[in-house]
């Protein structure tokens, strides 16, 4: 496995990479729905740049950010971002405290093995409040129905969006970050699913389940998609 990129490259690929279309459509979102002085949980927040974004925007809010490695965690704190904390745990054993209106799981879930995912969606529809927001998003691949087919969906994956960050002028750390990523997908160091599966999950647990894809802008079914969830079942 690729070791996961320096907080510094990692808040540059989001600058180049297809992805900031995702993580621009998530803050306008949150910008625009999070309620009054409310509380916002971004799971497993790499260096905190949602949160940074969003603490700029929105001064009433609250915000948890949580994350298994310490160096992003300390990346994030040392920013000093408003009414911010980051705490180093893993989503999969750690216990929330309290109910939170808005709960975020950004470019993150795929880090999980494929038999776990469903643990931190159920987590997700337990912390929310009655009348939350949550908010998954996420880079998905083809539909495959065996272990060839679901390598070759995650290699097609990751081309397009070497091509497409390297179009968009990314310098070499953040090109040589995105083509790790190939390597991961594909030997399963990272568990990227098809959107297919990926509802087929999220509706287990949420009534209210809409969709939007941010890239490619083509008839494919891989790429970048943020599904909103709403009404816990």
């Amino acid at each position: 496995m690729n070791p996961l990129p320096s907080p510094e490259t990692y808040e540059r690929e989001l600058q180049f990479m297809p992805y900031k279309e995702s993580l621009d459509a998530v803050a306008n979102i949150v910008y625009h729905e999070a309620p009054q002085n409310g509380r916002v949980l971004d799971l497993m927040c790499g260096p905190g740049y949602l949160i940074g974004r969003l603490s700029k925007a929105r001064s009433d809010l609250s915000f948890l950010g949580v994350d298994i490695d310490r160096n992003y965690i300390a990346y994030a704190n040392s920013k000093g971002y408003q009414n911010s904390k980051f705490v180093e745990a893993d989503v999969l054993t750690s216990n929330a405290i309290h109910k939170y209106d808005t709960v975020l799981c950004t470019g993150a879930l795929h880090h999980i093995p494929y038999e776990r995912q469903e643990e931190v969606v159920k987590h997700m529809a337990k912390i929310i409040k009655p009348e939350g927001l949550a908010i998954v998003s996420d880079c998905h691949i083809d539909k495959y129905s065996n272990e060839k087919g679901r390598k070759l969906a995650a290699a097609k994956l990751g081309y397009e969006y070497l091509a497409a960050t390297i179009a968009n002028g990314a310098p070499d750390d953040v090109i040589k970050a995105t083509a790790d990523i190939i390597a991961n997908d594909v030997l399963m160091a990272e568990f990227k699913t098809s959107i297919r599966d990926r509802l087929d999950l999220v509706e287990k647990y949420f009534k209210d389940v809409r969709v939007t894809k941010t890239w490619p802008n083509n008839r494919v079914d891989y790429g970048d998609y943020i599904i909103t969830l709403r009404g816990v079942k």
